[in-house]
């Protein structure tokens, strides 16, 4: 939520604060707002549910959470959990203004436009305050090569956040405002099939293919960039080291898969623990992706409960987080965002007359 960096690739994952404030409104209105250990002390048993419960969470650790979440939540009294990996927290100190000061004249909108992610200062100030809890999202955030199928070369402008951020880790938590990130790594860099760092079983290319894609794409026109016409021209390296078995060169072993699971889970933990002086809980995985082998070593760790995730169907149990809903804009329209979001909530709740709502759309698309 907040302002919109246009030269962002994932600019699709900012919510405009107008739309996100419209939000709180109805949420402040119609529900109890509560924690992540309150709603697990429930499921439990520990504790008995209030009216209208609702949880609410944020992946990632944007700056932005700091800036306009942080300020709205607590103006309507509510509560939320930031999800944050260490490998993207900013390392430097201090904090930086947010709407309580652009409230109190101390700053203008115009210095809330930067882009990053958290400082631990930041959340520091947050967790004080009662309105934000901090747990892990897994410690780097990352996706790795996994297959020889081959889906893309770098180029200007292109999503290169994971292959590039893998290889320059002190980079990651200023890629969003670096305009030099993506010049890390040459244009015409062969990019791979790729699957979240928690389930990937990563592998390495062979640098002599790598090399190849690199020079015969060097004066490549980008502005007309087609996969097809790339690979045409790489094509005749490619099949010949995969036909000789030597495109890649390496393949994660199960125990080197093992050790790099417990630095995503064991070390976000820690970390997070040392710098926020609190006990982490809970645990989100990122993309969606995980399996009952990483679910076991963080129980293991000390959490209590982790996501279900969204990529296989995993039951509903205690030490499991149920599946969340993304609430969004609709058209740029206020009026009908927030149709949208009570529609979304109350469909997930089986509230009347959302659920009636969504059984006659089914019907009606049938």
């Amino acid at each position: 939520m907040g302002l919109k960096n246009p030269n962002w690739t994932k600019g699709f994952l900012t919510l405009d604060v107008r739309f996100f404030e419209d939000q709180l409104k109805y949420i402040a209105k119609k529900f109890t707002c509560i924690s992540l250990k309150e709603y697990w002390q429930i499921q439990n048993g520990e504790l008995k549910s209030p009216k209208n419960p609702i949880v609410l969470t944020f992946d990632d650790g944007y700056l932005d959470n700091w800036q306009y979440a942080y300020p709205l939540l607590k103006k309507y009294g509510l509560k939320g959990t930031i999800f944050v990996s260490p490998e993207f927290a900013d390392l430097r100190n201090g904090v930086r203004p947010n709407l309580e000061d652009v409230w109190k004249d101390n700053a203008t909108m115009n210095e809330l436009k930067t882009w990053g992610f958290l400082s631990w200062d930041e959340m520091r100030m947050m967790e004080k305050s009662g309105v934000i809890d901090i747990q892990s999202h897994t410690m780097s955030h990352t996706k790795y090569f996994v297959s020889d199928k081959l889906i893309g070369f770098h180029r200007p402008d292109a999503d290169s956040l994971y292959y590039i951020g893998n290889k320059q880790i002190d980079r990651k938590p200023y890629y969003i405002s670096d305009p030099e990130f993506e010049k890390l790594l040459p244009f015409g860099y062969p990019i791979f099939e790729m699957e979240s760092a928690v389930v990937a079983r990563k592998l390495d290319i062979n640098q002599e293919f790598i090399n190849h894609c690199v020079e015969t794409l060097a004066n490549y026109n980008y502005s007309n960039y087609s996969f097809d016409d790339s690979f045409a021209r790489v094509k005749g390296k490619y099949d010949e080291l995969k036909t000789s078995n030597r495109l890649i060169t390496s393949i994660e072993t199960e125990e080197e898969y093992n050790r790099r699971l417990r630095y995503e889970i064991f070390e976000s933990k820690r970390i997070i623990e040392e710098n926020l002086n609190k006990k982490v809980e809970f645990l989100c995985w990122p993309h969606g992706d995980n399996n009952e082998f990483a679910h076991k070593l963080a129980m293991e760790a000390g959490y209590l409960a982790t996501t279900v995730g969204s990529k296989e169907k995993i039951l509903e149990k205690p030490d499991r987080i149920p599946e969340r809903i993304g609430l969004f804009h609709s058209r740029n329209n206020r009026l009908l965002s927030i149709l949208k979001a009570r529609y979304k909530i109350g469909f997930f709740l089986e509230k009347f007359p959302w659920i009636q709502i969504k059984r006659i759309y089914s019907l009606l698309k049938n």
